[in-house]
């Protein structure tokens, strides 16, 4: 599973879904400007975006190849003050700015953000010799970006062991010099946000060591980010239920979920790199979920918001362009209004946050040269990091 981004890796040709519910009686969508937040003559990409309470925005992105290289972990961030118009340079991290990782959803009151993982393979198993328990990296933003504290020994628990999968560098085809061999193939990834009794939610994913399963799990912390214990699985395939009759070959992995105006748990989840996303809900905060269903359009990466209104919003791509999709029920059962973001050469890793009633921001990354780094012959190619701004009534 630790190569799965690299699957149909390519322009993102024109494809909108045709599979949606009734759109929102007289709702109009338009991309307005767009603008570049950051951009570099090597890696750039993989781009998430969050928003403090205290205003300001902050923009990560992956600098290092796409590859299963805990060790080599590269990723940054930048911020803005003035909702997304302009942007301070690159603050540069280690671990801490990665796609693949959970980060806080909506903007809590004490100014923080948090973000649970470090990347591919990164969870540490602790105690040594088994894949059950690991020790995992929390950063914890404030300040608006201006400050952040990382600890490399929150702890994931987890029900069953998991597999363990080779290290790889994926343009040479063999692990780097280190001494770490494997992985465990089990990565936090998605939102954290709020549950019902107090504590925090997350997701994550990850591939069963006894039968192959691959499986979006549902995590759960009672001491701020400290210590997460699996209480539910949102969805899974084992090899043998290969192939089903929608679910891609990769089965459940990428999770975005959300919180509903009825309280229940509505999550999304990629199958594939050409294949449907999922969808699911749960009524008992994450414990149990019903049977997943198609959600009617393919993607990875997906992103959920809830917006001031009520409505869902969701941002994925691949196959085609970066797009934009609007669920005006609140519940997730009709999509539509799918809005061509970006349909250039991409990762098509994207992600919005509201910035007020009526306007949003959706970042992504442009690759021209897709997922191989910019020769030294091009001098005028760079992968860049944009913003761009939508607006809906």
């Amino acid at each position: 599973m630790a190569s799965i981004r690299r699957s149909l890796f390519a322009s993102c040709l024109l494809f909108l879904p045709s599979a949606f519910g009734a759109p929102a009686p007289g709702m109009t969508v338009t991309v307005e400007k767009t603008v570049e937040i950051t951009s570099s003559k090597r890696y750039c990409w993989y781009s998430t975006i969050h928003r403090f309470s205290t205003g300001e925005i902050l923009v990560t992105m992956r600098m290092s190849p796409d590859e299963l290289h805990p060790e080599g972990e590269f990723s940054a961030y930048c911020l803005s003050g003035d909702g997304g118009q302009t942007w301070s340079q690159r603050y540069t991290m280690g671990a801490g700015a990665n796609v693949d990782a959970a980060y806080t959803q909506g903007s809590p009151p004490d100014g923080t953000l948090l973000s649970l993982g470090a990347g591919y393979g990164a969870p540490i198993a602790y105690p040594p010799g088994q894949a059950q328990e690991f020790h995992v990296t929390l950063t914890r933003y404030s300040r608006g970006g201006l400050e952040s504290t990382q600890i490399r020994d929150a702890v994931l628990r987890l029900r069953a062991p998991v597999k363990a999968e080779p290290m790889m560098l994926f343009d040479l085809g063999t692990r780097d010099t280190s001494k770490l061999e494997t992985a465990p193939d089990i990565t936090p990834f998605g939102a954290i946000i709020d549950g019902l009794d107090g504590g925090l939610l997350s997701t994550a994913y990850c591939t069963a060591e006894k039968d192959g399963r691959q499986q979006a799990l549902m995590i759960r912390s009672t001491d701020n980010g400290r210590t997460w214990d699996e209480c539910g699985v949102i969805a899974g395939l084992a090899v043998a239920e290969k192939p089903t009759t929608w679910m891609g070959d990769e089965g459940p992995s990428e999770t975005a979920v959300v919180r509903l105006a009825d309280k229940r748990l509505y999550a999304i989840f990629r199958t594939g790199g050409n294949a449907l996303l999922g969808q699911t809900w749960s009524s008992d905060d994450g414990r149990t979920w019903t049977r997943p269903v198609p959600i009617g359009f393919k993607g990875v990466d997906p992103h959920l918001r809830r917006l001031s209104n009520g409505m869902l919003v969701c941002t994925t791509g691949r196959p085609g362009p970066v797009t934009l999709y609007f669920n005006a029920d609140g519940r997730g059962e009709n999509w539509s209004h799918a809005t061509e973001v970006f349909a250039g050469r991409s990762t098509c890793y994207s992600d919005v946050i509201e910035l007020e009633p009526g306007k949003l921001l959706v970042v992504y990354d442009s690759t021209p040269y897709g997922p191989h780094q910019i020769p030294y012959s091009d001098r005028g190619a760079r992968n860049t990091i944009c913003a761009a701004f939508i607006a809906y009534q």
